[in-house]
């Protein structure tokens, strides 16, 4: 178990949080929290991946706190910015 720590600016960081939760919903993952922060736990093939996220004004800051060994961070941040570019 090994921690990462991902930081972005976001343009709109509301927006973005919204559509965090939609997608959480539609893969059975949990995402809680508010425009302050909050925490998730989301759901992959190979095991669950938990934290929290802090905002401050465009500033989040994405704290791993759980994930499976074979997971590095860099996939998980790859993964993160192609969801932030969608948006």
């Amino acid at each position: 178990m090994s921690r990462c720590l991902i930081e972005r600016d976001l343009e709109d960081v509301n927006a973005t949080l919204v559509r965090a939760r939609a997608e959480c919903d539609k893969f059975r993952s949990l995402w809680v929290g508010d425009d302050t922060g909050g925490h998730y736990k989301l759901r992959t093939p190979l095991g669950s991946i938990e934290g929290t996220y802090t905002v401050d004004g465009k500033h989040v800051c994405f704290q791993v706190e759980k994930k499976p060994r074979i997971v590095p961070c860099a996939l998980i941040e790859r993964v993160l910015d192609e969801f932030l570019r969608d948006g």
